[in-house]
């Protein structure tokens, strides 16, 4: 008869710590990648909700004879609940709202949901400016800033874009 040995193989101590060295280095280069490609989407986001929410008051603006959208056409107060009413909701020549397809109020709605959440604090409230104020920069206290007068809507964020420009800029 022959004798036969059994050999048990495995991975040594060695070859394990050299694999785990080797996947922790495949980490740390992921994981900045990703982090600026989160940053790089959260600019992105932010973009495309500028974009939507200027297009409809460009839209109102045009529709309602240059009027901007904010002004209580009853009172002539300016509201932020007024603004998002009148882009959200269907309206006539002079900003009153009703449902959406309401017979005399053949304009808009502009927006098919409500404004969005500012993607850096989660806030979808909207700060008025009304004609003849100002305000001095963002301070995260709101979601949005509007400047009545001109139609200016901007993110109210203190934070920076990736490349070091204030995302209160886009």
């Amino acid at each position: 008869m022959k004798s036969q040995s059994i050999h048990k193989q495995g991975f040594t101590i060695i070859e394990i710590v050299v694999a785990a060295a080797i996947l922790l280095m495949l980490a740390g280069m992921a994981v900045p990648a990703f982090q600026g490609s989160v940053a790089d989407a959260e600019v992105a986001a932010t973009r495309s909700m500028l974009a939507r929410v200027r297009t409809a008051v460009d839209f109102y603006a045009f529709q309602h004879q240059e009027e901007m959208p904010g002004q209580d056409p009853t009172g002539g107060s300016w509201s932020s609940s007024v603004f998002t009413s009148q882009l959200r909701l269907s309206s006539d020549l002079e900003g009153n709202t009703a449902a959406s397809g309401s017979v005399g109020y053949p304009f808009g709605p502009y927006l098919n949901e409500d404004i969005p959440a500012n993607p850096y604090n989660g806030l979808n409230t909207v700060a008025m400016v009304p004609p003849g104020s100002d305000i001095q920069g963002p301070d995260d206290s709101t979601g949005w800033i509007y400047w009545a007068a001109t139609g200016t809507f901007r993110i109210n964020s203190t934070e920076a874009c990736p490349d070091g420009d204030a995302v209160y800029d886009l």
